[in-house]
């Protein structure tokens, strides 16, 4: 089939996946895009990139670019994306948000009288859809990077009391290294809170406020806290492998939460709030816990901080158990549910 897949936030490719910093959604636009052109498929992904090139199998083409035909067409979040589809193509709407945007006026008429499919990452997500979208509205999860499955473990060298924070500053990372500063590190001298993080990995957006938040971080003067900048995935991957948590509040925004899907597959416990999709994240008392107030957030992130036959325990559990969706399953899961 012939697959025309298109978003038009950010400028991106294969090859940003690669060497840069790069979000959540634009990371799995690439992997699908990818996993599909492995599976036979015949795949084009338009962004706001100037020139086009090919990657992987996968011909990249600016958003500007004019599409004739296709058998497929995939939109990234934006319903105004569907006037661009081919004439008698599939229409689908690959969602990454909650969908109360879908409510506004102009997205109402997009979609009332398109013939589309709709697809969501899971349970929380799905309830965010308004109610009259939902009967075309699917649910497929993200997937893994390849570059996970290639990381495995032995438990003969437990991390040290290392946790790593990946995500948006926005989502709860001032509150995240407050708590840490004076009811975890404090508990944890040797302990360290590595930071990754900034507006890079967006593209430049919302520059200002993100380095407003990450000021107020430094402001801390925590020796505990080590804030760096946003790397790329490969390197990131090794980074959050060789810690020993991830720590996490979560977001009502947040409808997947890669980061901690990833962190999870690396081997890697997390302690999370009971805030979004995360309880669709971490297995409680399993792969990590799953909490509802701070008292909890700290008490949990110490014991596994301290706790080895338990950390070891929990690491084991997510690499048994966290692992089923690589982007080769997953993909074949999105055709499947969309035409």
């Amino acid at each position: 089939m012939k697959i025309i897949m298109v978003d038009q936030d950010s400028s991106f490719d294969g090859n940003s996946y690669r060497s840069e910093p790069l979000g959540g959604t634009e990371s799995s636009f690439v992997c699908l895009a990818e996993a599909l052109s492995k599976l036979g498929h015949l795949v084009i992904a338009a962004t706001k990139i100037k020139h086009a090139i090919k990657i992987e199998g996968v011909s990249w083409l600016p958003i500007t670019s004019k599409f004739d035909e296709c058998d497929i067409y995939i939109c990234n979040r934006a319903p105004e994306l569907l006037s661009k589809a081919p004439i008698n193509s599939k229409k689908v709407l690959w969602l990454h948000n909650p969908g109360n945007y879908l409510k506004k006026l102009k997205n109402i008429k997009k979609l009332l009288f398109n013939d589309l499919v709709l697809v969501c990452s899971g349970d929380y997500h799905f309830q965010t859809i308004p109610f009259w979208l939902k009967n075309r509205t699917v649910k497929v999860p993200l997937g893994l990077s390849d570059e996970i499955f290639k990381f495995s473990r032995d438990y003969k060298d437990i991390p040290e009391p290392i946790s790593v924070f990946s995500s948006n500053p926005e989502r709860g990372l001032i509150w995240l290294s407050q708590l840490w500063k004076e009811k975890i590190s404090i508990k944890i001298p040797s302990s360290k809170l590595l930071l990754f993080a900034g507006y890079e990995t967006y593209g430049g957006r919302k520059k200002s406020l993100i380095k407003n938040i990450l000021q107020n971080v430094k402001n801390l003067n925590s020796s505990n806290i080590e804030i760096n900048k946003p790397i790329k995935k490969k390197e990131l991957f090794k980074k959050i492998f060789f810690s020993r948590i991830m720590l996490y509040r979560g977001d009502v925004g947040e409808t997947f939460c890669l980061s901690v899907a990833e962190a999870q597959g690396l081997g890697v416990p997390a302690v999370v709030k009971s805030v979004g999709s995360l309880p669709e994240r971490v297995v409680h008392n399993v792969t990590g816990f799953v909490v509802n107030n701070d008292d909890e957030f700290v008490r949990s992130a110490i014991t596994i901080l301290t706790d080895d036959e338990l950390w070891k325990k929990m690491s084991n559990n997510c690499m048994k158990i966290q692992r089923e969706n690589s982007w080769a399953k997953v993909a074949k899961e999105f055709i499947a549910a969309v035409i």
